[in-house]
């Protein structure tokens, strides 16, 4: 019995083993293996050629993960592993045509509801106009009787009003100094107030300015800085392309255009080198050729850079720093 228990125990034992021995091999490969991509554009003058026509085919280990995405050409995205296609999105022409017919049922729906509401519509009409009439005419009974009361109450606060003496001038000019006195001193307060708050606003600036200014010029920003630096520099040669190939023919209705785009090329002949040749057609307006570009990335190098930023002490440290300010 026990020797059956420890049998069952190292099955268990090797098939976890293999289990972790894949996933160790998944990690190791997505980290180290990179992903090879192509891109491949080109563009024909004509009619009933596109615009543009573009494929672009991504890799991963020895093919065995490969995606095929291709414009406006038999607009494709196609998802393959080994040779099973897992996930494929063609472009149906035949989809615009039963939108285009839902739409024209939508609008026939549409225009049967309208004619049916529309002996609603009227009858409602009819109706509210019928409610107006009476509420007009009950609101002109009621006029006149308004107006009678109005002019009786203006009568007897005429009679009533009396014209102030000189003398409840003279009691009343105290207070309406008083009131004006009151009205410049909270102006003069409110004055004060905005100068104050002005003034401690510009002390706060130039506070942070004077925080901030300290805080560039520390040996942890400039340390953090490099560190950012030397990492994105690392992501962008990784992701730059080891093959790059473009042949173009273009032109300008004027000549001089077409002259001064090749002047720029050659101008930055030093950075594209031979990789790219540029031609010129003085005689009519093209744009015409292909470009080619072939790379690969590793997910390493971005969880590298990643791990290394996190972990990075100066970096913790200006994030404190920044936070107590920000508080």
């Amino acid at each position: 019995m026990l020797h059956i228990i420890l049998l069952i125990l190292k099955i268990i034992g090797i098939v976890l083993l293999c289990i972790i021995g894949v996933i160790i091999l998944v990690l190791l490969g997505v980290l180290f293996v990179p992903v090879r991509y192509r891109i491949e554009v080109m563009r024909k003058e004509g009619e009933e050629e596109p615009p543009v026509d573009v494929r672009v085919k991504v890799t991963w280990l020895l093919h065995l993960l490969n995606v095929l995405i291709r414009y406006p050409c038999e607009t494709l995205v196609r998802v393959r592993l080994m040779i099973f296609t897992i996930w494929k999105m063609p472009f149906q022409k035949g989809q615009e045509g039963q939108s285009d017919q839902e739409d024209d049922v939508a609008e026939e729906g549409d225009s049967q509801a309208g004619t049916d509401r529309e002996p609603q519509e009227k009858n409602s009409e009819k109706q509210s106009a019928s409610t107006a009439e009476k509420i007009m005419s009950v609101e002109k009974e009621k006029i006149p009787t308004v107006t009678i009361q109005a002019t009786g109450t203006e009568d007897e606060s005429d009679e009533t009003k009396e014209a102030p003496t000189f003398m409840d001038k003279l009691r009343a000019l105290p207070v309406i100094l008083r009131k004006v006195i009151e009205k410049i001193k909270s102006l003069f307060e409110n004055i004060q107030y905005t100068i104050r708050r002005f003034c401690d606003k510009m002390k706060s600036i130039s506070d942070n300015i004077q925080y901030y200014k300290a805080l560039v010029e520390s040996e942890a920003f400039h340390n953090s800085f490099g560190l950012c630096k030397e990492e994105l520099a690392a992501i962008l040669k990784s992701l730059k392309p080891q093959k790059l190939e473009a042949k173009l023919i273009v032109g300008m209705d004027d000549p001089a255009a077409t002259g001064e785009i090749l002047a720029v090329c050659g101008m930055l002949y030093p950075i594209l080198g031979g990789h790219v040749d540029v031609t010129g057609d003085f005689e009519r307006k093209r744009i015409e050729g292909s470009v080619f570009i072939q790379g690969k990335i590793r997910a390493w190098t971005f969880l590298r850079a990643a791990v290394r930023i996190y972990f990075n002490k100066d970096i913790k440290r200006l994030l404190r720093l920044w936070k107590k300010e920000a508080a």
